[in-house]
């Protein structure tokens, strides 16, 4: 992961005091001249790193989003069942020991899945039955409840007028 590191704020003219102060000689014009040409050098190279960065962290942005994309699709791509086993388009031997292997995987495979299917619509079934059967066992209950409360509520009012 890229971590951005602080680049120093831009000073500008650091050497302020050297640039106004003025020349005597030839030579310190020259210098204040070099200066002068250093600091404009340092501020367009920081400039440039600040490009770069800017770049760097869209990039990396980029990268993210379609990184994220391409494991969705990964994931897309191998939920699908390939039941075909020459799918490539290129010839194979069909009595060759590694296809007749395959082959035999394969079905196996198959009436594995076919079994597992089998198992899960049994289950449901009997789910659906024991959800009837709690159902009409909670119906039953309630109406219990009811005649209670309806004997409760008699015996109540009966104790309450006496």
């Amino acid at each position: 992961m890229y971590m951005p590191q602080m680049i120093s704020l831009l000073q500008y003219k650091q050497y302020r005091e050297f640039l106004n102060h003025p020349a005597t000689t030839e030579a310190e014009h020259k210098l204040q001249v070099v200066l002068l040409e250093s600091e404009q050098c340092k501020e367009e190279s920081k400039h440039q790193m600040i490009g770069l960065q800017a770049a760097s962290v869209l990039q990396i942005r980029y990268c993210d989003q379609i990184h994220g994309q391409l494991a969705a699709q990964e994931d897309k791509a191998g939920r699908k069942k390939g039941t075909r086993l020459v799918g490539d388009g290129l010839p194979c031997m069909l009595t060759g020991d590694a296809f007749v292997a395959q082959v035999i995987t394969h079905e196996n495979a198959m009436e594995a899945e076919a079994r597992e299917k089998e198992m899960r619509a049994k289950r449901r079934a009997e789910h659906s039955e024991e959800l009837a059967h709690w159902k009409m066992e909670e119906i039953e209950w309630k109406e219990r409840n009811q005649a209670t409360r309806a004997i409760f509520k008699a015996q109540k009012a009966e104790w309450e007028a006496e």
